[in-house]
């Protein structure tokens, strides 16, 4: 199942870092969307879709009270229906619409995700920043920028009528669609695998000219390079955040070389969870502590067998998901329990029932086998 992560939110109602499923996060961004254009007030959130694995598969920013969407996956759906791309990419793109509108509830469901943008306004446009789809592991694609881009450019000459410096504005105005052309070019290139290409153009690109989405996609590519000193550079010399997208990408190998050359405890802590050292990872102080580390340390206690301990971790953060992983885990080790007391008695017994026994003791090995993959 997918899920939808907020990571910067103007706006109290769109907690950063708190995961929820698709259904919570269509029915609290439809009911800030209404709330916000009802008192015309404006906000913007930054977010990722993760999947079942909790790793990125698409990046956006959310534009609250414009009425450009009615929900964050209607935002999304506007957002790459107009998106052109080949077949193979036409094709994943497709089937993550279909993914997310499965899980949709009813009442939320909008007719048709291929609603134009150029409605929006100027300002809309500007802040409303491009998705991002991970080319990771084939699950998707890059797709930032190119629409937005597009219509960026079309916006900016509009303006151009009622400039009193008409000369001065174009000539401002084609440096500045210029720029955007070639941006959209990098995320062609990127689109197509051609990362190499891609970072190439971006480099020789002005940073101070690249939104925050845009950093991010050159941020992951640097990463993919491993190209870990010009990725912190980027981040302006703030290594625990490409040390945090590195561990949400799961890339255990990078995490340990990003580690060697830029040594923290979150990276420790990381990278102690992402190879099962718990007790390393308990043991590691210093930790800036977000609601996926409470997670991640709540999964770990989980696996030290300290249910309690794996509770008070869980009670910094609301997840649902990670409340039924404790109490399954609970349930399970209470089974298996039974079940090896039932084995101990049929053993006592005079005239043992050895089919029973054998019965019993491959029932405790696949409820043991279900408590270690939990």
């Amino acid at each position: 199942m997918l899920s939808v992560m907020f990571i910067k939110s103007e706006t109290k109602e769109l907690k950063p870092f708190q995961k929820l499923s698709i259904p919570e996060a269509c029915e609290i961004t439809e009911t800030v969307e209404t709330q916000y254009q009802r008192t015309r007030k404006k906000a913007h959130a930054d977010f990722f879709i993760l999947d079942e694995e909790d790793k990125e598969v698409y990046a956006g920013t959310l534009s609250i009270g414009s009425g450009l969407a009615r929900h964050v996956v209607d935002h999304i759906k506007k957002k790459l229906s107009s998106l052109k791309m080949d077949d193979i990419q036409e094709a994943r793109k497709r089937s993550f619409l279909e993914q997310l509108e499965k899980e949709v509830p009813d009442h939320l469901k909008t007719i048709d995700g291929s609603s134009s943008l150029e409605e929006a306004t100027e300002d809309d446009v500007q802040t409303n920043q491009a998705p991002i789809l991970s080319t990771r592991n084939r699950r998707l694609i890059y797709g930032g920028g190119i629409l937005s881009l597009l219509i960026l450019s079309a916006t900016c000459f509009s303006t151009v009528a009622t400039s009193q410096d008409r000369a001065e504005t174009i000539q401002d105005l084609q440096k500045q669609v210029k720029l955007e052309q070639k941006i959209t070019g990098t995320y062609e290139r990127a689109l197509l695998g051609d990362s190499e290409g891609a970072l190439k153009r971006l480099s020789s690109i002005d940073e101070q000219s690249l939104t925050n989405e845009q950093k991010n996609v050159y941020m992951s590519l640097l990463i993919d390079q491993k190209k870990y000193k010009e990725a912190v550079q980027l981040q302006e010399n703030h290594p625990e955040a490409v040390e945090s997208m590195i561990s949400k990408k799961g890339d255990v190998n990078a995490l340990k070389e990003f580690q060697q050359t830029f040594p923290s405890p979150n990276g420790a802590f990381d990278l102690a969870y992402h190879e099962q050292r718990w007790e390393d990872m308990m043991s590691q102080s210093g930790v800036e502590m977000t609601d996926k580390r409470y997670e991640m340390k709540a999964y770990g206690y989980l696996k030290l067998d300290k249910v309690k301990e794996a509770k008070e971790a869980a009670a910094h953060i609301q997840s649902q998901d990670l409340n039924q992983k404790i109490e399954t885990y609970e349930k399970t080790k209470k089974e298996i329990e039974e079940t090896k007391k039932q084995v101990e008695e049929e053993n006592k017994k005079d005239k043992k029932d050895e089919n029973k026994i054998k019965s019993l003791t491959d029932q405790q090995k696949k409820q043991e086998e279900a408590l270690k993959n939990l």
